[in-house]
């Protein structure tokens, strides 16, 4: 499920509602959004953007992910500071209602390789490998862009705690 920028709660009602369907009970729902975590691992309780009645990480938290027993991972992006990888990162896990764990990740490189308005991100990829056992992800961090020539392909693959790992579904 996608939410936009800083929903509002007639849409985070709607989500709620959706993933509530007794047609999707058994069912492990991935959900996409913004403004959600911050580099301190943290939900983000508020913005300074002009928006009516935003709902951000903390807010979209309690109101859907947390009551929601089949949510199952939260994506998220907006973070980040020019030429520094932690700052455009975050991971967590918390507990919902049912208690089963939610696996919660930000990723967000675009201020890298030049800040703002530089090289875009340096090409960096999240790669996310699903294991067969159902419950297994292995995280990689990988730059195409590196990748490409013989003079920096020992850069493409990031290679910290934060950048390779692998994590449990509940």
């Amino acid at each position: 499920m996608v939410l936009e920028f800083a929903p509002h709660d007639g849409t985070i009602a709607w989500a709620k509602e959706v993933v509530n369907k007794p047609a999707y009970a058994e069912h492990r729902v991935v959900l996409l959004t913004h403004s959600y975590l911050n580099a301190k691992n943290e939900h983000i309780e508020t913005e300074g953007y002009e928006v009516k009645n935003p709902n951000y990480g903390k807010a979209i938290w309690e109101k859907l992910v947390k009551p929601s027993k089949n949510i199952v991972l939260v994506f998220s992006g907006h973070i980040g500071a020019p030429d520094d990888e932690k700052a455009h990162i975050a991971f967590r896990t918390d507990t919902n209602a049912a208690g089963k764990k939610v696996q919660q990740m930000t990723f967000n490189a675009q201020a890298l390789g030049g800040g703002w308005h530089g090289n875009g991100g340096d090409g960096w990829l999240r790669i996310l490998e699903f294991l067969p056992d159902g419950k297994t992800i292995k995280v990689k961090t990988f730059s195409p862009l590196f990748a490409i020539s013989p003079a920096t392909q020992h850069l493409a693959w990031r290679s910290k705690d934060y950048d390779d790992f692998t994590f449990q579904l509940d």
